[in-house]
């Protein structure tokens, strides 16, 4: 059992147990992995730590001063199935991601919430060393945590969250295009940094509004830089993804590399062919291969 609900767990959702394998050597690093539609961490962590790399290690004997965090998610209904299962906020449709986005923002909104309280709680045990903790994810769980990464790791307050890396497999960038618009750089030649008007208020009305709430800081931080570098694109990225992932088509992927890169983030993209689960799961060995060699740039692990 790992950490448990945040302090302000009385105004939020029930979300399930933290699954917590302690590091097997003196902990030195954090790394905060969320599962997918369907899963648990307890799950999720099962299925990661015993695929093999190339050298026949798992990620936790290749790294064994990291301390892995899995949380697990809420029950929510879906919509769409028309059942309560383990997500992080609903996604009506995957063809069309901006589809019934008000059905998301909810989810979303606590999700993002919880798992920033998840964060504080990791760099607090590495001595306020935020740039010795990992977040990441796959599918449902990555896309939750670009939220996270976008929102609660802008710099600018009180609060440092330089993280010290982001990383994901098979996901997509939830109101991609209302991101992409709202927090485009002013050293762009031509962009305006406002939301542009909609051809279809009526849809994008309260998604405009949405995104402007949850990532103001993060606007004015980009914005307001001044000479210095926000600590938010000072953080590396990596995103896998398979070209046959048969459940989150590859350019869902693409596109969230692109608007991350367009944001100003440091970005590492890779494509990968074959993995399990009709392409929807990480390549091995050499995506576990390419996230070893991401980290230890990243963190400066051997």
């Amino acid at each position: 059992m790992g950490p448990g609900a945040p302090s302000s767990s009385a105004v939020m959702p029930q979300f399930g147990s933290v699954h917590v394998l302690e590091p097997q050597s003196r902990h030195t690093h954090s790394i905060i992995l969320l599962h997918g539609l369907g899963s648990t961490g307890e799950e999720f962590a099962e299925e990661l730590l015993t695929a093999k790399l190339s050298t026949e290690k798992t990620l936790r004997d290749q790294l064994p001063a990291c301390r892995w965090v899995f949380p697990s998610s809420c029950e929510l209904w879906s919509t769409v199935f028309e059942e309560a299962m383990p997500a992080w906020f609903e996604a009506y449709s995957l063809t069309d991601i901006t589809a019934r986005q008000d059905l998301q923002m909810d989810g979303i909104r606590k999700s993002v919430a919880y798992l920033t309280s998840i964060l504080d709680e990791e760099i607090e045990k590495l001595g306020g060393a935020a740039d010795r903790v990992v977040l990441g994810g796959i599918s449902q769980g990555g896309a939750i945590g670009l939220w996270t990464l976008l929102c609660a790791c802008a710099g600018g307050d009180t609060t440092t969250r330089r993280i010290g890396g982001f990383l994901a497999g098979s996901t997509w960038l939830p109101f991609a295009e209302t991101l992409e618009r709202y927090l485009t750089g002013p050293n762009q030649a031509g962009e305006n940094l406002d939301i542009a008007p909609s051809d279809d208020a009526s849809i994008n009305v309260v998604a405009d509004a949405f995104v402007q709430s949850m990532t103001a800081r993060t606007k004015h931080t980009l914005t307001e830089r001044g000479s210095s570098e926000p600590a938010l694109l000072s953080i590396p990225v990596f995103l896998g993804h398979g070209v046959d992932d048969a459940y989150v088509d590859i350019e869902l992927g693409r596109q969230a590399a692109h608007i991350l890169k367009r944001i100003g983030l440091k970005v590492d993209w890779q494509e990968y062919s074959g993995a399990e689960q009709e392409g929807h799961w990480l390549k091995e060995p050499e995506e576990f291969d390419d996230i070893v060699r991401f980290l230890a740039s990243a963190l400066g692990l051997s």
